[in-house]
């Protein structure tokens, strides 16, 4: 079975549980998603189905939109509510603008983040969350995220609703507890909700419960073409398309080096091209079509 599935996550289900799911319903070994969401977190994730998997890595890369729910005054070891919480100052109370003025200054744009040591992120080979459980200890370096929004919807004190939009690889985590640190009283996420992966929105989305045989899976599927579609394209005539699967570098085309191309007969995607011959054509980086 080959396509995509929007799926509207619950709470307390980690993203693997909903992958073993799909292929317990679908019988669907090559099923992937684009994009962990914590099992506190509730929201959009992208599941990839057969050949659909082939272009899971090109999701991933997409901006993300989430509504947060954020409680001042404390932290958490793991910056969110399935961690100890402990108090830090819940007598000082901050207002929405002196919250906004430390946004602004610090947490929009380029920024440096160090992600939670609670994360799925390998240290030597090993789950930096596992080895903390475990007793261990882990040192994490800050990388490059881009915060496009942070922005407060609703102020109820000590709880701020917040809707942040950000680059792939941003932990909301870290800028929750982050923004905490800066004023001085702590914070950490109480409510996580994604709501948009690139144009693909949440309100599209389907819960497990109401996809739970094939028929109803299936009916819910998204085909490849038409997620292939959503990225920059180049038409193929018969002639490019042969010349392509047999391995050649077709010269009539260029493409710069970073973009994300597919490859397109009419409506059919074919694959995933990529820049060849120092820049001046394109090649397959991964065929669709069977050689």
């Amino acid at each position: 079975m080959d396509g995509f599935l929007l799926i509207d996550k619950d709470k307390g289900l980690t993203s693997f549980d909903v992958v073993a799911k799909v292929r317990k319903i679908t019988s669907e070994k090559r099923v992937g998603h684009a994009g962990t969401l914590d099992p506190l977190a509730t929201g959009l994730l992208i599941l990839a189905l057969g050949q659909g998997t082939k272009i899971l890595e090109y999701l991933v890369g997409f901006d993300k939109e989430y509504e947060v729910i954020a409680e001042f005054g404390k932290e958490s070891d793991t910056y969110d509510a399935d961690g100890e919480i402990e108090v830090v100052d819940d007598e000082t109370v901050f207002t929405t603008a002196q919250i906004e003025k430390v946004i602004k200054k610090k947490f929009l744009g380029n920024i440096k983040q160090v992600p939670p040591k609670y994360s799925a992120l390998k240290v030597k080979g090993e789950k930096a969350c596992d080895i903390m459980r475990k007793g261990g200890k882990v040192e994490l370096v800050p990388r490059d995220v881009k915060i496009f929004a942070f922005t407060p919807l609703k102020y109820q004190w000590p709880y701020v609703f917040f809707r942040i939009k950000c680059g792939s690889g941003t932990y909301v985590r870290s800028l929750v507890h982050d923004l905490g640190n800066e004023l001085g009283c702590g914070a950490y996420v109480k409510g996580l909700r994604r709501i948009k992966v690139g144009n693909f929105s949440v309100k599209d989305a389907s819960k497990l419960e109401n996809i739970g045989d094939k028929t109803k899976l299936t009916k819910a599927l998204i085909s490849v073409d038409e997620i292939a579609s959503k990225f920059k394209q180049i038409l193929l005539k018969p002639e490019d398309i042969k010349a392509l699967k047999d391995g050649k570098t077709l010269m009539s085309k260029k493409i710069d080096q970073d973009d994300v191309v597919m490859a397109f007969s009419g409506d059919k995607f074919l694959g995933v091209l990529e820049s060849g011959n120092g820049g001046k054509g394109v090649k397959f980086r991964k065929a669709i079509v069977e050689k």
